[in-house]
């Protein structure tokens, strides 16, 4: 875990040594952050419309209702605005880079690819709070799982920076290998630890339908952590094919 948290946080202090750059980036990810966790917040609020713990008057309902739909058009606004920014940061930040066309565009995806990586961590750490919060035996139990997944990560990280610069090798000797080659290299290393991770979430899923059934989480809070599972095991999807399109990127604009 602590391999990868370095390895992101010294890309982005290359990509971005201005000082100024650096703030409005990670204003960004911290940004997406609070909306991901708005999000769950908000399926929060919705559990307790659907499951609600006593009977609610309908005067109450229909609030609850335009808060919720309110929030959620609210969020995708956010992101949409937080999209747009992002394009204008990286815009001003790598334009003024002087190397060759062929150097910037693969900043450029190193850029992207980065910043949504940061992005996906932000997100977990903090989805990861909110399940102590919830439920601290859960929460353990997810705290166990992302150390073993993200030691993975850290190794499948370590391989395919060596094929990648294996390839990248052969390319400036002029003996390329074949697009298949290289695709399906990645690929299948980000499927290969996504695979791991999705049979870590099943432990997971398991571990909620027995702390559901020994009444040691709530329905309403069973429901939220239902939720937040699904985004997790969404993150470790989106992190591990991404890490290893950012490897990729970062070996080509080295």
């Amino acid at each position: 875990m602590l391999r990868v948290a370095i390895e992101l946080w010294s890309a982005t202090k290359d990509l971005f040594p201005s000082k100024r750059h650096l703030r409005m980036v990670m204003g960004l990810v911290t940004l997406a952050t609070i909306v991901s966790i708005s999000e769950l917040l908000l399926a929060k609020l919705f559990s307790d419309l659907i499951l609600p713990s006593e009977p609610r008057s309908s005067s109450n309902l229909i609030i609850l209702s335009v808060i919720f739909l309110g929030v959620f058009g609210l969020l995708r606004i956010i992101n949409f605005v937080r999209e747009y920014y992002r394009l204008n940061i990286f815009e001003k930040a790598l334009t003024e880079d002087s190397g060759s066309k062929f150097a910037n565009s693969w900043k450029w995806a190193t850029a992207m690819e980065l910043t949504a990586l940061l992005t996906i961590v932000g997100r977990f750490v903090f989805i990861s709070i909110l399940l102590f919060y919830f439920s601290i035996p859960f929460g353990l139990c997810n705290l166990i799982l992302s150390v073993i997944l993200f030691q993975t990560f850290a190794l499948q990280m370590k391989r395919q920076y060596i094929e990648q610069r294996k390839f990248r090798k052969l390319q400036l000797e002029k003996k390329p290998v074949t697009n298949a080659e290289k695709v399906k290299t990645r690929i299948l290393a980000g499927e290969s630890i996504s695979l791991i991770s999705a049979f870590g979430m099943l432990l997971m899923f398991g571990a909620l339908i027995l702390f559901s059934t020994k009444d040691v989480i709530e329905p309403t809070i069973a429901f939220t952590l239902f939720i937040a599972l699904r985004m997790i095991g969404q993150i470790y999807s989106g992190f591990s094919s991404g890490l290893m399109r950012y490897v990729r990127a970062r070996v080509y604009c080295e």
